[in-house]
């Protein structure tokens, strides 16, 4: 007797090697055990439901990328494998896990910004980022520098369609070639690590 159809298995196997390699054994192991357990028995029938009902948790939903962002990926040929070496995602929670390689404050202010613009796209699908939440970020990341970060900001105004400290930056589309470039350097260092 099968256990499961072949072409199922193989379909399985495809989509778990799919996904980033962190994550294909536990994709694997979901998608498997989910068709075993919707697999209707031809012989011997289930089980009399114990006394207690038991629960099976929903497979985790995957994460759909905004159609911006999918159009920023195949603009710059960015694989999205390179977006999970920067950010987390679980649910609808983004979290950055990038390390910077900048060797000056001013440097960093604008690979924050750009990073930032990013991480608020993968929510919104919207290449912007708050002045107020980037100026909170470098300080955080210490590299802020109060007298130097507005003057930063316009020294590469570039890269954003305006600076106006009331609203949000948006990259310009300079800036999402700076950022298309950021990116590979970070993952390219992070693949020769």
């Amino acid at each position: 007797m099968e256990l499961i159809d072949p072409e199922l298995l193989s379909q399985v196997v495809e989509l778990a090697e799919s996904v980033p390699e962190r994550y294909r054994d536990s994709c694997f192991q979901v998608l498997l055990s989910y068709h075993l357990s919707t697999r209707q028995p031809s012989v011997v029938p289930p089980p009399a439901p114990a006394a207690e009902a038991i629960v099976v948790p929903a497979p985790a939903s995957k994460f759909i990328l905004p159609i911006d962002v999918k159009a920023f990926l195949s603009q710059y040929e960015i694989s999205e494998d390179r977006l999970w070496r920067l950010f987390f995602i679980e649910g609808s929670e983004i979290r950055p896990i990038y390390q910077l390689k900048a060797t000056s404050r001013a440097s960093a202010q604008i690979q924050t910004a750009l990073l930032m613009s990013m991480e608020t796209a993968l929510a919104t699908g919207q290449f912007q980022v708050p002045v107020e939440s980037l100026r909170t970020r470098c300080q955080e990341q210490k590299v802020y520098e109060s007298s130097d970060f507005t003057t930063n900001l316009k020294y590469r105004q570039k890269l954003f369609k305006e600076i106006d400290p009331e609203q949000p930056l948006v990259l310009s589309p300079d800036g999402k070639s700076e950022l298309a470039d950021l990116i590979e350097e970070l993952t390219k260092i992070d693949e020769q690590a």
